[in-house]
Formats: structure tokens, C-alpha cells, sequence
């Protein structure tokens, strides 16, 4: 039996930049991208400010490029699919912008480039990180959740509402 913690120090501060960014840009490559597209459904629900960088190499610098100190740059990463993760983590670094990372493994090069690191214990197999990622997002979601309730309130309702509302 083995037990994976979470760094709850970096949970927490990574909770208080969602709650105060500008604007929230989510940076997934490859097999992050599921992942991410759920955080930006959670994300969605409180009615923060999210963005997703199109994917390559041209969308992530132009993401990079637009990004100012008042956003905050979420990257994700399962096995070092797309090394530019890195480069674009220490870019926005150099501007000012707050970085997070939400890793398969703690030994990343992303990792290295993030003002705040959530990861999973390492696995050869890239199935657990994957799992372990989708982990990660769900405790971030309920602590969101928790931190913020008036921003989640009612928005389940309001979104079905408007999803009968567009089937008329």
C-alpha cells in the first residue's frame, strides 16, 4: 500500500491566483489535453476568466506573448510531450506572470520552470500520470469549489437552463 500526497501549501496558492488573475490560460500538450479541457470545464463553472492556448508551437507563443502580470499561466504536463512547455513557463516568468504546473512527475523540466508546483508521484507508465493528473484537477475543482462558493452557486442550474433554452 503506498500513499501519494499532495502539496496542500501550493494547492492553496495556486487556489488564491485562480481567484485573483485577470485572466486564467491554461498550456496542455499531447496527452495533457484532456486534463486540461476538463480544468477549464470546472474553471468555466465558477465563471473565472479562462483561456486555452491553441495547441503548437506558434499558439503557445502567442499566448505567452499576449499574457500579462495580471494572468495566471497553468501548464500541464503528463511526460514531457512537448519540451516548450518549459521555455514557455520561463518566458512568462521573465515578464512577471505567476506560472503554475500541474505535472505527471516531479522530475519534468516544467517542474523547474513553474512559480507553483502540483505533481504526481513519477510512473514509467504514462496511463498513472494521466489518472493522477485527472486527480489533481477534481481536489483543485472542490477546493475552488469550497473557496469560492458564490462563484459556483447556481451555475450548474444556469448552464442547464440555457441548454433548454437552445434546444427550443
Amino acid at each position: 500500500h503506498t500513499q501519494q500526497s499532495l502539496d496542500t501549501d501550493a494547492l492553496s496558492d495556486l487556489v488564491s491566483h485562480i481567484g485573483t488573475a485577470r485572466r486564467i490560460v491554461i498550456l496542455a500538450e499531447g496527452p495533457a489535453q484532456p486534463a486540461a479541457y476538463n480544468l477549464v470545464h470546472f474553471l468555466e463553472q465558477g465563471n473565472l476568466p479562462v483561456y486555452i492556448a491553441r495547441s503548437g508551437l506558434a499558439g503557445l507563443a502567442r499566448t505567452v506573448h499576449t499574457a500579462t502580470d495580471q494572468d495566471l499561466l497553468i501548464a500541464l504536463d503528463v511526460a514531457d510531450e512537448a519540451p516548450y512547455i518549459a521555455a514557455a513557463l520561463k518566458e512568462a516568468q521573465s515578464k512577471g506572470i505567476t506560472t503554475a504546473i500541474i505535472a505527471g512527475s516531479p522530475a519534468l523540466p516544467s517542474t523547474r520552470s513553474a512559480d507553483i508546483i502540483l505533481t504526481a508521484h513519477a510512473s514509467p507508465d504514462i496511463g498513472i500520470p494521466i489518472i493522477a493528473m485527472e486527480a489533481i484537477i477534481f481536489v483543485l475543482a472542490k477546493a475552488l469549489r469550497w473557496r469560492y462558493q458564490n462563484r459556483f452557486a447556481g451555475a450548474e442550474q444556469a448552464i442547464a437552463k440555457l441548454s433548454a433554452k437552445f434546444q427550443r
